[in-house]
C-alpha cells in the first residue's frame, strides 16, 4: 500500500498530520485553561446530543408515530429553544424538551429522489 508513495511524500503527509493533530491538542489545552473540563466535556455532550437529535422515536403512540413514520428523517423540536438533542419522554408518550418541559414537534424532512429505471 505504501509503496504508491515515496520517502518525501510520507514525510509531507506525516508532517501535515502531526501538525493538525498538534493544533488540536494545543487548542483544546487552551480551552481547558481558560473555561475548565467541566465546561468542555458539558459542550462536548450538548454536541453529542444534537448529532444524535434526529433519532427515531422509541415510543409508537400517536400522534408522534405517525409523524416519525411518515418522514424519512427529521428531528424533535421545542417551540421555545429549537433543536436541542434527545427528547425527554413522558409516560403517555409525549416527546418533551430536555430544557424547559414543553412538548415537542417533530419536523421531518421529505426526500425528493427518485430512481432511474
Amino acid at each position: 500500500m505504501f509503496a504508491l508513495f515515496d520517502k518525501t511524500e510520507l514525510k509531507r503527509y506525516g508532517s501535515f498530520l502531526g501538525l493538525v493533530l498538534g493544533a488540536a491538542v494545543i487548542t483544546t489545552v487552551i480551552y481547558w485553561t481558560i473555561f475548565g473540563f467541566s465546561k468542555w466535556s458539558s459542550q462536548v455532550q450538548t454536541a453529542s446530543d444534537l448529532m444524535t437529535a434526529a433519532a427515531v422515536a422509541p415510543i409508537l403512540q400517536q400522534p408522534y408515530a405517525t409523524a416519525v413514520q411518515q418522514q424519512p428523517s427529521g428531528q424533535f423540536v421545542c417551540p421555545q429553544h429549537g433543536a436541542v438533542g434527545l427528547p425527554n419522554w413522558s409516560a403517555a408518550g409525549v416527546p418533551n424538551c430536555p430544557i424547559c418541559g414543553q412538548a415537542m414537534t417533530f419536523r421531518g424532512t421529505t426526500s425528493n429522489l427518485t430512481l432511474a429505471a
